[in-house]
């Protein structure tokens, strides 16, 4: 699949149809899903259809958009007019179809991209690992025998096995950035509340953020431009960096603090900001207390849902919620604006913010518990430990793939201050092209 900026220049030039370039995506997914198991459904004759209002628009010599005739993917908890939100839940299959798009939707839709399909993701977003109970496991791109991470793992799959170039997802505690880290994509989750959650399921309404995946970061600024609608394409200058340290490379194991590393100097100079373990098990536990509560909240009706329409996993997560002191719930908000202050204070001294996104690599399915140090990591405990506490913050990353040869790839989350996307994107192009200029100077000696 080419570059989503590539297919829409051509389709626009008329160079070839969206017809044609939707027609290559159905063939990829068509032969890579049955491995990977990243689509939900696939809209074939829809999609045919939409590609096909493109052409004809373009036929009569008006413009479709920035993104004409580029395929794309949704995580299952977005609205697709005409078809029923599934969000990974078997107590979900008989919801009703929804009257409108969700927003996102619709601006990429109204940017002239197609939609060709909705994906795989953990049940009701509840979940770090992409394996669902009622609708089986997202198997990563990279080696089905490992997990993709979640809960956006399909769309972060079907973006990094090529099926479409752009794929929307949504994060809570780090279900675009896991998912992207450990497929080799790029994702980004914006800042809390900067784009339009109108149309999804909610997980945690304090925390939920939507983004999305792509395989450039030229794709992925695209992509956020028509979803934000009034994003700028600021290019990098010079920026002061920081490396978070302290418990976020306690917890990440060798290669992938290596992975931090190795991103940071690609960036200049930098320096490090000792993140105390305590404060961000204090972290964790409020954001855990949130989402347990509001998940509880959103979806109290599968309490007395039948036994076989909730997992024993979902159920103990909404009975967790559901039984938990208000009092701790409202404690664990305030501290939640302590602090967002607190690392927004950060960026007074510091532009750019990196740290590791997964403790590890893709671990495989069999793997019940990974030795980081001394310490025994679940993947699906700990696989968002490290994005957990960037989300309680609310700031806005994204995620740099690191693609090593012969081995999963890992990821770093590149992390800029409030409302500040532009500088997210800018620092990430020059880290795509400073891997890129590294590995052409590996391949010339």
């Amino acid at each position: 699949m080419n570059r989503a900026l590539e297919i829409a220049a051509d389709v626009r030039a008329r160079r070839r149809s969206a017809v044609d370039a939707t027609r290559e995506a159905l063939a990829v997914i068509e032969r890579e899903n049955a491995a990977i198991n990243a689509f939900h459904h696939v809209f074939h004759d829809e999609a045919l259809a939409h590609a096909g209002r493109i052409d004809a628009l373009l036929a009569n010599g008006i413009d479709p958009g920035p993104l004409a005739g580029v395929p794309f993917a949704a995580k299952s908890l977005f609205d697709i007019e005409g078809h029923a939100r599934i969000a990974g839940s078997r107590a979900r299959l008989d919801a009703p179809a929804a009257r409108r798009d969700a927003d996102a939707v619709a601006r990429l839709r109204q940017a002239g991209a197609v939609l060709v399909g909705t994906t795989h993701m953990d049940e009701l977003a509840c979940g770090a690992t992409g394996e669902n109970p009622h609708f089986g496991a997202v198997r990563n791109p990279h080696d089905i025998e490992c997990m993709t991470g979640g809960s956006s793992g399909g769309s972060a799959a079907a973006v990094a096995a090529g099926c479409v170039p752009l794929a929307l997802g949504s994060d809570t505690n780090g279900s675009i950035r896991a998912p992207a880290a450990l497929c080799g994509a790029w994702g980004m989750k914006p800042t809390f509340g900067r784009l339009s959650k109108r149309g999804t399921l909610p997980y945690a309404d304090s925390l939920d953020c939507i983004g999305g995946f792509a395989r450039n970061v030229d794709d992925l600024a695209a992509m956020y431009a028509v979803l934000d609608g009034n994003a700028s394409n600021e290019r990098c200058d010079e920026r002061k960096v920081a490396v978070l340290g302290g418990f976020f490379e306690t917890y990440a194991s060798r290669e992938a603090w290596d992975a931090v590393m190795q991103t940071a100097s690609l960036l200049g100079p930098h320096e490090t900001i000792v993140m105390p373990e305590d404060e961000m098990q204090l972290v964790r536990g409020a954001a855990t207390i949130i989402s347990n509560v509001e998940v509880a909240t959103a979806h109290a009706n599968l309490l007395d849902a039948p036994a076989e329409s909730v997992s024993p996993r979902l159920r103990t997560r909404l009975l967790a919620g559901a039984l938990s002191p208000a009092a701790w719930y409202a404690r664990a908000l305030r501290y939640q604006q302590r602090f967002r202050m607190r690392m927004s204070r950060l960026f007074a001294d510091f532009d750019i913010l990196l740290a590791p996104c997964t403790p590890f690599a893709a671990p495989r399915f069999s793997d019940t518990t990974i030795m980081v140090g001394v310490h025994a990591l679940e993947p699906a405990k700990h696989l968002g430990m490290l994005t957990q506490p960037i989300s309680f913050a609310g700031l806005p990353v994204v995620t740099a793939p690191v693609i090593r040869p012969g081995r999963m790839p890992l990821g770093v989350q590149v992390i800029a201050a409030p409302f500040d996307e532009a500088a997210c994107l800018a620092t990430a192009r020059r880290i795509e092209e400073g891997f890129r200029n590294t590995q052409r100077t590996s391949t010339d000696t």
